[in-house]
């Protein structure tokens, strides 16, 4: 027998909703349940993200400078920012980030040159980047490596959660741990049992979700 030489394995929301069903056991409840499935679907995701960050949830984005202009926006769907460069002739310098509050001890806010640090104000419905030095001119970019929040759930037909399949096992799993603690009548030791094996199979992908680089430590000695 063969195998069947695809990789293109995903669930939809309805699949995902009815995994996690099964995994409940005993009577589903109809009605209200799809809905409220997709509430808990939405705000899972976004307790993975305060977790940690998502490596499908990086990318990379140009933010072109303009002369004396302090700040900078970035879209709702921005988390933060982990990585800043300058740019200028092609040439990337790495920028300092540095805390707000070591932003607003800046003396001279106004001074202008080439930005060597940069601050993140993490707004309610937006990011802001405050630059210092401010651009001397209008033809340096900068770089900023940014992670957003995944896209949200709607629909149950057709759609798919904003996420690598290598989640969709702790996906079911949390959205199972998440319906059992709604539907009434689910016995408390099956409901710890989700809840166990939601955090087993979410510890397995966050490992798994991760760079895979090098990490070389060198000791600083003082004489």
């Amino acid at each position: 027998m063969a195998s069947s030489g695809t990789y293109n394995f995903s669930m939809d929301i309805d699949e995902v909703i009815q995994e996690a069903s099964e995994m409940i056991g005993g009577e589903q409840t109809l009605g209200n349940e799809p809905k409220s499935a997709r509430r808990s679907i939405n705000l899972l995701l976004q307790d993975w993200q305060n977790r940690g960050v998502m490596l499908w949830s990086i990318g990379t984005s140009t933010v072109s400078l303009t002369t004396s202009v302090t700040a900078y926006a970035f879209s709702s769907a921005t988390v933060d920012v982990l990585e800043a460069v300058h740019n200028r002739d092609n040439r990337d310098i790495q920028l300092q980030r540095i805390s707000m509050e070591e932003y607003m001890k800046i003396p001279n806010k106004g001074q202008t040159g080439r930005t060597t640090q940069y601050a993140i104000r993490n707004g309610r419905d937006f990011a802001t980047m405050y630059l210092w030095p401010i651009p001397e001119n209008s033809t340096d970019t900068i770089k900023v490596e940014t992670f957003t929040y995944l896209q949200d759930v709607n629909k149950s037909a057709v759609e798919t959660a904003d996420i690598s399949r290598k989640f969709l096992p702790c996906l079911t799993a949390g959205l199972a741990y998440n319906m059992a603690i709604k539907r009434p009548g689910v016995d408390m030791n099956r409901i710890n049992m989700l809840k166990t094996e939601y955090e087993e199979r979410m510890l397995r992908a966050m490992e798994q979700d991760r760079e895979r680089t090098n990490l070389l430590l060198k000791p600083r000695i003082m004489v």
